[in-house]
């Protein structure tokens, strides 16, 4: 860490006067306080943190008197020593950094304690060993250390073994509690695809298909699996395990008694057609844009129906069903901002909010995976689900596509993966309406629509920056921006930067004059002697290049023209 990082964060925790669920700070005027190991082992359970030891949050995070930094240092790194005969306080121990640092001119102790989650094959929670696994576990809560759950402990623990919970029986069902249109559909796909997975088995041996695709156990009974995935109504033996859909009127949950959703949908039945179900009720309740292309036209949704679809799929299938959490629905919150899909369970094996876009696949329920990537969804020849790692790369680069953030776990916790899916990013609706005033915003693709919104944001836009932000790679950028050139919305050239013409001054662009603006910055001021030395143009033939361009109010002089001090920038 930099001093000035230091800086910053003091800075901070001053400003706000309290610290936060990133840093815990505390005086260890005399010694390294007991409350230190909770924090260690939260920051650990978690996303790791940092301990500021030195400074007193009740002086306002002044230097705190009588701290002795080199007696710290040797205290906390007893603490976190594990070799033979040393006594630790937390287990197991996570990576840490120890360093002494000045704050106003006094010793600090710095302790920045690395998540345990980077550890391979570590099995958490780290807990304070003088109070036991069940009491000394704990978790960050804003500027809070909490004592995890039973539960939050159980997943912590059980994070990296198998789990065969989606394999167990249900006692009351059979197969002839099945979906037969399902389990048609389902047998029909695997046969269309030349999937191996009903070699050897007739085409009339119904039971052997079940039993080969883990839908039926051994005495005949469905497995969980089978049930989730097949059954006419799967809730006949688990009325929770639904999709509850809600749309809200406010930016967080209605806490009076007054309107507390707008609309509201518990969708049950086999989860093929509960992810339909709640894919079309979210639909339902998103604004769409009209877009014609050629003759006809098709109504956008602002989040792409993949997207959500995938997002909800990824939520029943990679949930927990044990027992401990069958009385908890998967969650799909619509705010007038964004869309919030819960799962209980939280990210299994080593997935966690910071990799999960990675495109490795790592499943919690292997044969309801399998069931879920091979059926498709209802009524339909398109496949159900993505099985192979690809599906949240796929949301990524779709709402992009779209001009949206890529899709935020930042909120998950322990206990739960929450999934935000923002309604509009670049195109809110301020945006939509200027986008539909441009000539020819009907036929408009919407990697054309991203661009002009990122240049009328920014002020210029580049190839850089579509391949940034739509994840395109250049040869499509360039097209893009090509194309918007050609349609007289962006004035530029080559990789950019790019900026909106002035559609009212509308003027012809020579190719000098494209040249010029090609050179330009809206923030740092050229010469024209330095313009003519980047287009390899004479000063006499810039002169009246650059009369006009500022004549047209796509650049501005910093001075009057017979000054020497004369510079050119692009137009705002």
């Amino acid at each position: 860490m930099t001093d000035s990082e230091l800086e910053e964060i003091v800075r901070r925790l001053r400003r706000q006067g309290a610290d936060d669920h990133l840093v815990e700070v505390k005086s260890a005027a005399t010694k390294v306080p007991k409350d230190l190991w909770p924090s260690v082992s939260a920051f650990a359970n978690t996303e790791g943190g940092l301990v500021i030891l030195g400074l007193a949050e009740k002086d306002h995070f002044a230097p705190a008197e009588g701290f002795d930094a080199t007696k710290i240092l040797d205290e906390v790194r007893s603490g976190l020593d594990e070799a033979p005969g040393a006594h630790p306080k937390v287990q197991p121990l996570p990576d840490v950094d120890l360093e002494r640092r000045h704050v106003d001119g006094a010793d600090v102790v710095l302790l920045r304690i690395h998540p345990l989650r980077e550890k391979p094959g570590v099995h958490l929670p780290c807990y304070v060993l003088a109070q036991g696994v069940t009491a000394g576990s704990y978790t960050r809560v804003g500027d809070a250390d909490r004592h995890l759950t039973a539960y939050e402990i159980y997943l912590l623990s059980s994070r990296l073994q198998p789990d065969d919970t989606d394999r167990g029986t249900v006692p009351s069902l059979t197969a002839d509690d099945l979906d037969e249109a399902l389990v048609a559909d389902l047998v029909s796909a695997l046969r269309e695809r030349s999937s191996r997975a009903l070699d050897g088995i007739a085409p009339t041996d119904r039971t052997g298909a079940l039993r080969r695709l883990n839908v039926l156990a051994e005495d005949h009974r469905l497995t969980l699996a089978g049930c989730l995935a097949l059954a006419a109504y799967p809730q006949q033996d688990y009325p929770q395990l639904t999709i509850d859909v809600t749309v809200h009127p406010g930016a967080e949950k209605s806490l009076d008694g007054t309107t507390r959703f707008l609309d509201r949908r518990v969708c049950d039945g086999p989860l093929p057609v509960a992810v339909r179900d709640a894919v079309d009720t979210v639909l339902k309740n998103l604004r769409t844009r009209r877009v014609v292309d050629g003759l006809g036209g098709t109504d956008v949704p602002e989040i792409p129906a993949e997207v959500l679809r995938e997002a909800i799929v990824n939520a029943v299938m990679h949930r927990d069903y044990s027992a401990a959490v069958r009385g908890q629905q998967v969650a799909v919150d619509v705010y007038p901002d964004r869309v919030e899909v819960i799962n209980p369970g939280g990210f299994w094996g080593d997935r966690t909010k910071d990799n999960v876009a990675e495109g490795r696949s790592a499943k919690r329920n292997e044969v309801l995976a399998k069931l879920l990537g091979d059926a498709r969804i209802p009524g339909s020849r398109s496949s159900l689900a993505e099985t192979q790692g690809s599906g949240i790369p796929r949301m990524i680069h779709a709402m992009r596509q779209h001009g949206l953030p890529a899709p935020s776990y930042a909120s998950s916790t322990i206990g739960h993966v929450i999934v935000r899916l923002d309604r509009f990013g670049l195109l809110d609706p301020e945006m939509e309406t200027w986008l539909e005033g441009l000539p020819g915003d009907v036929d408009r693709r919407p990697e054309e629509r991203s661009a002009l919104a990122l240049a009328k944001t920014t002020g210029h836009v580049t190839v850089a920056d579509l391949r940034s932000n739509l994840g395109l790679d250049s040869d499509d950028c360039r097209d893009v921006l090509g194309r918007l050139l050609g349609d007289g919305l962006l004035i530029g050239i080559n990789d950019g930067p790019y900026v909106l013409a002035d559609l009212e001054r509308t003027i012809v662009m020579t190719s000098a004059q494209h040249s010029v603006l090609a050179v330009l910055d809206a923030v740092v001021p050229r010469s024209v002697r330095e313009i003519a030395e980047l287009t390899g143009k004479s000063v006499s033939a810039l002169r009246p290049v650059l009369r006009d361009l500022v004549a047209a109010g796509l650049i501005q002089a910093t001075a009057p023209p017979q000054s020497k001090n004369r510079r050119y920038l692009l137009a705002p």
